[in-house]
């Protein structure tokens, strides 16, 4: 069940009305579209422009549901990372110096694979503790070369070669 705000109350409004909010009621959501194409190369992780939001939790006990769906392709290993404010989430313990991804790109080497992107999907619910602003974001990184995103390596204009949207949705869920 997600809240309906009552003459455009306040969360605190409605609560204090006597309306109970039960844990796992969906109090917003935010969603962007990514619906152009991005490129960008070097082994740092890098924002992808289009994908990210601003979510201001109404409760420290809230949780933040993460859904993202985004398309990267790479002549050499990439793959894209989940960021709350600056900090990395949903990566793997691991020691080394493998790269540490949310999700793992697809890797276009023969050549079929040039003219096709992967869509990578993640749910993750994150418990974010605050009632500050709080942004969540993809960014992406190639090892070597550059990583593109909605389209393909070789970008040519035929029926071969394809693009894609990426998507990214944020639910506050009531702790």
């Amino acid at each position: 069940m997600a809240l309906i705000r009552l003459n455009n109350q306040s969360l605190t409004a409605v609560t204090s009305a006597g309306i109970p909010i039960r844990s796992g009621s969906v109090l917003q959501t935010l969603s962007t579209t990514k619906t152009d194409t991005f490129s960008a190369s070097g082994t740092s992780f890098t924002d992808i422009t289009g994908m990210a939001l601003t979510i201001t939790p109404s409760a420290t006990s809230s949780k933040i549901l993460i859904i993202a769906q985004c398309a990267i392709v790479c002549p050499d290993s990439t793959g894209l990372q989940l960021v709350r404010g600056s900090t990395p989430i949903a990566v793997p313990d691991t020691s080394g110096s493998r790269f540490k991804y949310t999700m793992i790109g697809m890797l276009a080497t023969g050549s079929n694979e040039i003219y096709n992107n992967g869509a990578n999907h993640i749910n993750f619910l994150d418990s974010p503790s605050t009632t500050s602003a709080t942004t969540y974001k993809l960014q992406g990184v190639a090892r070597s070369g550059s990583y593109f995103i909605n389209t393909t390596v070789y970008q040519t204009d035929n029926d071969a070669s394809g693009v894609s949207t990426s998507t990214l949705t944020l639910m506050e869920i009531a702790g």
